[in-house]
C-alpha cells in the first residue's frame, strides 16, 4: 500500500501524512516498538513519548535555533528531503538520536563463517567433552556450538550493541572455496564473504592484499 515506510526500525507503513500537520507523539500511534502496552517495561523506548513534526528546514533554520534533522526514511536519490524537528514541537529528540546511535545496524542478524580450531580462542569439543584439536565431521555439524574467547568477545560486543546485532551464527566453509584456496582455511573463509555466503569470518587473520580484495 502506500504510504512511507519506517525502514530503520520495524520496517512498518505509515500513511502519507505521519509526521505532518501536526506535533504530536507520531511514533505512538505507527511504531510497533511503541506499543503502549509495553509503556510499563523498563526498556519501553522514550522516544515513542515525544512530539515532533516534519517542519520546513530553511524556515526553522533561519528564524529559530530549533534542532532539525533529514529523515532518514527517504533516500537521498529519491530525491524528496523531509526534515523533522522536535525543538519545534516544544520537545526533545535525545531519546531518538541514543535509539538512532545504538541501532545503527538496525537489530541484523550475522552469519559467520570459522575457518579452523586454536585453542583457547575458537575450538569444539567431542561428546566427552574433550577440545578437539582438528577439524573432522563435527566441524561441519553447526548443531556443536563453539567455544573460546573469540565466541566470549562476540557476545560482549553484543551485549554492548543492546539489540543492534540481534544474533551471530556460526557456520563452516565451504568445501569449494577451500579447493579453491587449499593452501589457506583463511582465505578460504574470506572467499565465502566474497561470494555472499557469509557476512564475516571469525579467526586470527593476517591482513593480506588477496583477502582485501576478496573482503572489499
Amino acid at each position: 500500500r502506500t504510504g512511507v515506510t519506517l525502514t530503520l526500525r520495524s520496517g512498518s507503513c505509515a500513511p502519507l501524512n505521519y509526521g505532518s500537520n501536526i506535533c504530536q507523539p507520531h511514533d505512538l500511534v505507527y511504531d510497533p516498538i511503541c506499543d503502549i502496552s509495553l509503556a510499563t517495561q523498563p526498556n519501553f523506548p522514550l522516544y515513542c513519548l515525544q512530539s515532533w513534526c516534519y517542519v520546513d528546514a530553511d524556515a526553522c533554520v533561519r528564524d529559530t535555533d530549533n534542532a532539525v534533522y533529514r529523515s532518514s526514511y527517504f533516500p537521498v536519490e529519491s530525491g524528496v528531503d523531509m526534515f523533522y524537528s522536535y525543538d519545534a514541537c516544544n520537545s526533545t529528540g535525545n531519546s531518538w538520536m541514543e535509539f538512532v546511535e545504538r541501532r545503527a545496524l538496525g537489530g541484523i542478524h550475522i552469519k559467520a563463517s570459522v575457518p579452523s580450531y586454536l585453542e583457547p580462542m575458537i575450538f569444539k569439543r567431542d561428546g566427552e567433552g574433550n577440545i578437539i584439536d582438528e577439524p573432522g565431521e563435527e566441524y561441519y555439524d553447526n548443531s556443536v556450538p563453539y567455544e573460546g574467547a573469540y565466541m566470549n568477545y562476540i557476545k560482549e560486543i553484543m551485549r554492548i550493541a543492546k539489540g543492534d546485532i540481534t544474533n551471530v551464527t556460526y557456520t563452516y566453509k565451504s568445501r569449494s572455496s577451500t579447493l579453491k584456496h587449499p593452501s589457506s582455511h583463511y582465505t578460504a573463509a574470506v572467499q565465502d564473504i566474497e561470494n555472499g555466503l557469509v557476512d564475516m569470518s571469525i579467526g586470527p587473520f593476517w591482513i593480506t592484499g588477496e583477502r582485501l580484495k576478496l573482503a572489499a
